[in-house]
């Protein structure tokens, strides 16, 4: 697709009436939710927001890069997956911000390590006992009307010790349901836990949490992510002072190595991966809209670690560094922040680092978005980013 033609496909493309529905006024409910959605593996940046613009990029990866006419190009250098194409009218409209260049730094590129950083927020010498959310909330004055402090939806965390996730603790009060279509079914958060913290077992304990029947407008895809967008929006409108709602996006059949943990064969298995992470974003936007809730949320991707710019040889990717992360959300400012990681020919594990710490995102959530202090939540102060409209 050429530039001038994906361009005018920004400008024209149909966006939901951003008026908020049942009859909720702008502005008049102060709860502010954060859906983290986790890309489960280690997603590709360069296959996401991709450098068309430089060559080498077409070198290094002789079969696996996207080509350049049906690149969604957006700049003279960068364009989007065309799989990424529900999501052209966020950025039209503003409403959507790709930070770039973003990770921690001085990673292992090991899995079970990394995945706790990134959800601890540790530095590399650092060992947390609690999540990141977890310690962000504590600074913030709770509502305990709220059913819970998080819910997840999907999967959160392989740790058996304490698989929580980025709440990992027991500060906060936290369930997880795996199977978001039994919850749809079933209407009643305590016929579909899979997994608590302690505070989280008393609060199912102490309210089934039933949900709130709606008949919603918006379509949701079908698969495992889009049925976690529908539960997510249900409940937001059920419950607008829950803070923290957990996605996730994995495998169609649970294996993250066929969604963007891409070892091998990665044309198979992550333009798919990417299609069902649009789709579901773009429905979860349009969701939040129609129960009046799309400016009181913000939506941020995260992982443990992006992939290397060289192809292997398995025809995939292995660990890489810096990457690309997608913020959303009706106060957004929209548009990009950072420098993409540059493509560079290096062994086929690494790639350049991080511009932005991923702490800096998160700094700008709890002072930016929730109102609070980052003082003590991270080892270090970080300058939150320009990304949120008052």
């Amino acid at each position: 697709m050429k530039r001038r033609d994906f361009l005018q496909l920004l400008g024209t493309a149909p966006l939901a009436a951003t008026a908020p529905a049942f009859g909720a006024a702008p502005g008049a409910n102060a709860n502010r939710l954060l859906v983290l959605v986790y890309l489960y593996g280690g997603n590709d940046g360069y296959n996401s927001w991709v450098p068309y613009g430089t060559p080498l990029y077409y070198k290094l990866r002789p079969t696996i890069a996207i080509p350049r006419d049906a690149v969604l190009k957006v700049t003279e250098h960068h364009g989007f997956h065309p799989s990424l194409a529900p999501l052209a009218p966020l950025l039209a409209s503003k409403e959507m911000a790709l930070v770039q260049g973003i990770g921690l730094e001085d990673i292992t590129q090991q899995h079970f390590r990394d995945a706790e950083r990134a959800f601890t927020a540790a530095d590399t010498d650092q060992y947390l006992n609690d999540g990141w959310v977890t310690r962000a909330l504590q600074r913030r004055t709770p509502d305990e009307q709220a059913f819970a402090d998080a819910v997840a939806l999907g999967l959160l965390d392989i740790r058996e010790s304490d698989p929580m996730g980025p709440m990992r603790g027991d500060r906060q009060r936290v369930v997880q349901v795996h199977y978001a279509h039994e919850l749809l079914a079933k209407r009643r958060i305590a016929d579909c836990v899979i997994g608590t913290n302690t505070r989280g077992a008393a609060a199912v304990k102490a309210n089934a949490g039933a949900l709130r029947m709606l008949e919603l407008k918006t379509a949701f895809p079908a698969d495992p992510f889009g049925q976690s967008a529908r539960a997510a929006v249900e409940l937001a409108a059920s419950d607008r002072a829950i803070p923290v709602i957990h996605l996730a996006l994995n495998g169609l059949d649970d294996d993250k190595h066929h969604s963007v943990d891409c070892h091998w064969e990665q044309a198979k298995y992550h333009g798919d991966a990417l299609k069902r992470l649009a789709e579901g974003l773009a429905a979860l936007r349009a969701g939040l809209i129609e129960i009046g809730r799309w400016d009181e949320t913000l939506v941020a991707t995260y992982d443990e670690f992006g992939r290397a710019p060289v192809e292997n040889e398995d025809k995939g990717t292995h660990h890489g560094h810096g990457t690309t992360h997608f913020v959303l959300g009706g106060r957004v400012k929209g548009g990009l922040l950072g420098e993409a990681p540059a493509v560079i020919k290096v062994h086929n594990i690494g790639g350049p680092p991080p511009v932005i710490d991923t702490r800096s995102l998160w700094t700008t959530v709890i002072e930016q978005w929730w109102g609070a202090s980052a003082d003590g939540v991270f080892a270090r102060r970080y300058r939150p980013l320009d990304l949120l409209r008052a």
